[in-house]
Formats: C-alpha cells, sequence, structure tokens
C-alpha cells in the first residue's frame, strides 16, 4: 500500500517537473523553504542596514571598512573571526568595483543561492536521469546548512557566495571560468581551497567515466589544470598583498587548539552530523559501493579528494560551515549511484535524505551552538513575550 502511495506521489510529481522551467520554479521554492525553516533575523539587518537604530555586525563593519581600505590591516584577536577576514577580499573589492550597499551585497548571496540550486536541479538530473529524484535532493539542501546559508546570512560571512564559486565550477566546462570561480572563491573564504581537490577528482570521473586510466592522467585533466593554476595565482597574489601590505592571518584557536576546544564542549559529533546532515548517507551508500566492487583506486582517489576540507573542518570551532563546503561530495557520490542503482531505488534514495534532512536541525556549531530555527518557533517566542533573537 505504501509502495502504492509512494508511486503516485511520484507519477504527480514527474507531471509537475515536465515544464521546461521546472529548474526556475525549484531553485524559488528551495529559497523559499530554506528562509522558512531558518527564518532570517530580518529585525536586525532592518535595523542595521535601513533604520540605523542598530550598531553593524561586526563582519558587516569590517568589510565596510574592507570596502573603503581593502588592504588595510588591521589588529584584532588571533582568535576572532574578524582576524581571518585580512585575505577575504573577493566581496569587498566587488562592491567596490560595482559600488554596491551591505544590503545590495546580502541580496547578491541570494541571488547566488537562486543560481545555485538551478545548477544543482541540473547537474542531478543528469547524474540520476531522473527529474523527480534530482528535484527532491534539491529541495533536501534547503534543509541543511548548506542549503539555507544564503538565506539566513545577513551578519557578513558570505559562505554562499564561496558555496556557489564551488558550484558553479562543478559545471563549468571553460578553462578560464574554473580559473576565475576557484581563484575568486579562494579570496572569499580559503575553504573553497580546500574544497576544490573535489574538483580535481570530478572532472577526472566526468572524463574517464569512473574509470582511472592512470593517476597522472586522472588528475591532470584540462579543467584539473585551472584548478592548479587557481591554486598558484591564490598563493602567488597572497604573497604579494602580504610583502606590499602588510597583511598577514593569525593562528589563533586553529589546529590542535580547535579540536581541544570543540571536544571539550562536546561539539564534535554535532558539526559532523549538521556539515552534510542528512547527504552523508548518499557518501557512505558511494565508498560502500566501491568497496564491494573492489574499485580502490577510485575510492582513494575520493577519499583523498574529501580529505583536506574534512580535515580542515576540525581544525578550526566552526565546524558546521567547514564541512558544509565539501557538500560537492555528496553531489559526485549521487553521479556514481546514478550509474549502479534503479530508477526506484534513486527515488526512495532521494526521499531518505530529504526525510532526515527535515528531521536534522540544522545547527551551526562555532564553538557554541546557534539555531534560528523555523518560522513557526519565532513566532511561538514573539507570542511567549520573548525577543526575537
Amino acid at each position: 500500500m505504501l509502495h502504492s502511495l509512494f508511486e503516485a506521489i511520484f507519477d504527480w510529481l514527474a507531471a509537475r517537473l515536465a515544464h521546461r522551467r521546472w529548474r526556475w520554479w525549484l531553485a524559488g521554492l528551495c529559497l523559499l523553504v530554506a528562509a522558512t525553516f531558518q527564518l532570517p533575523k530580518i529585525n536586525h539587518a532592518y535595523a542595521q542596514l535601513f533604520a540605523h537604530t542598530e550598531a553593524l555586525d561586526e563582519k558587516l563593519r569590517r568589510i565596510s571598512e574592507q570596502i573603503a581600505a581593502p588592504f588595510a590591516q588591521h589588529a584584532d584577536e588571533s582568535s576572532t573571526h574578524l582576524a581571518k577576514m585580512s585575505f577575504r577580499l573577493t566581496v569587498p573589492l566587488l562592491a567596490r568595483l560595482l559600488h554596491l550597499s551591505l544590503a545590495q551585497l546580502l541580496a547578491l548571496q541570494v541571488l547566488a543561492g537562486f543560481a545555485v540550486f538551478y545548477q544543482v536541479a541540473g547537474l542531478l538530473e543528469r547524474s540520476l536521469r531522473d527529474r523527480v529524484a534530482a528535484a527532491l535532493l534539491t529541495l533536501g539542501l534547503s534543509f541543511t546548512y548548506f542549503g539555507y546559508e544564503f538565506t539566513y546570512d545577513l551578519s557578513g560571512y558570505f559562505d554562499g557566495l564561496g558555496y556557489a564559486a564551488l558550484v558553479l565550477a562543478l559545471v563549468a566546462r571553460r578553462w578560464a571560468l574554473v580559473f576565475a570561480l576557484v581563484l575568486a572563491g579562494g579570496f572569499i573564504d580559503e575553504r573553497v581551497l580546500a574544497a576544490s581537490t573535489l574538483l580535481v577528482f570530478w572532472y577526472g570521473v566526468r572524463q574517464y567515466e569512473w574509470q582511472v586510466p592512470g593517476w597522472g592522467r586522472f588528475v591532470l585533466t584540462r579543467l584539473a589544470t585551472a584548478v592548479y593554476a587557481a591554486w598558484l595565482a591564490y598563493a602567488a597574489l597572497r604573497l604579494g598583498l602580504a610583502w606590499r601590505y602588510g597583511l598577514h592571518t593569525p593562528g589563533g584557536l586553529v589546529g590542535l587548539s580547535a579540536l581541544y576546544h570543540s571536544s571539550w564542549h562536546e561539539l564534535l559529533a554535532l558539526g559532523f552530523t549538521t556539515g552534510l546532515s542528512s547527504y552523508w548517507l548518499p557518501v557512505l551508500l558511494a565508498v560502500a559501493l566501491l568497496l564491494f566492487q573492489r574499485r580502490y583506486g577510485v575510492l582513494l582517489l575520493l577519499l583523498g579528494s574529501f580529505a583536506p576540507i574534512f580535515g580542515g573542518a576540525f581544525a578550526v570551532t566552526d565546524i558546521t560551515r567547514s564541512l558544509a563546503f565539501g557538500m560537492p561530495v555528496a553531489f559526485i557520490s549521487l553521479d556514481w549511484l546514478g550509474r549502479c542503482t534503479t530508477l526506484v531505488e534513486r527515488r526512495y534514495l532521494a526521499l531518505v535524505v530529504v526525510f532526515f534532512a527535515l528531521l536534522i536541525p540544522a545547527y551551526f556549531t562555532t564553538g557554541y551552538l546557534q539555531y534560528g530555527g523555523p518560522v513557526w518557533l519565532v513566532l511561538l517566542r514573539v507570542l511567549a513575550g520573548r525577543s526575537y533573537q
């Protein structure tokens, strides 16, 4: 009986998704769902950006200072987020070049979210050869930190732009575009560079159809060389900026000290869970299938490409947002599962992933816990006489 019910639901979804503009309305729906299940702190954003009745969040204030003087070094406590912003110059330089206000930058991040959901839907459709499973899995992202960052971040992290750089590079076919996305992404947040090893793996499996003709050939595809060139350009530019303007990034609360801090506050498991949420499932299934089929070479390359962002996430205190940069590993894993499973299996997998994405609260661990909550929880807070925080 349940099978018949689900089949009817799948048929109904297939009919709705037959429209040629299905990705447009799906992307809009994803943004709406993300904002509903993690209601942005729009009261504070309005007070800071328009009414000017509250002081700017320190991150927005720093970006405003960087727009005015991009290469000025600031004296900050080494363990703070502000101390890590010296080389995160893409956003302020973009605002300076295009004369964008802080509010317009935040709106740009929402537009980046639309582009990400749109492109992920197309990527998954090609991998799974099914719009129903692709649409469900794209919608499920709205319940994760990766998905709600585009609408929830009103304080100036701009991780969403970094996620967008990675996703757009996944679907890119031009060398110059991959180079520009990885380089710009690195100056949004260094974690884009750590996650870009997944791009190298993806270009290899896309070109050689999940075969490994030789490790050298696999990691030296034409687009992979664009990633390597971006790394070199980033290193050269960073060294040049450090030499010319004295910019540097302090190393406070990173590495073993951050790992100890997170373990002391019992945040390791929660950070691990919330980083990819239920999208760990396709990753684990892909690993299990590769092991079962004795595809050890591909498996080692997959795990090796994921290792930099996975290890880096636990070397800082904000585990959730760091691991979320590794979400492309789930999309890559789904491409492999699309080759090894039936249509029915892919659709049921999508249902399970979406169900648990909805079930797992999208906490954000950063040395402590943050949880905005869905719109109805915020409404209950207001009705109970508590402030909307």
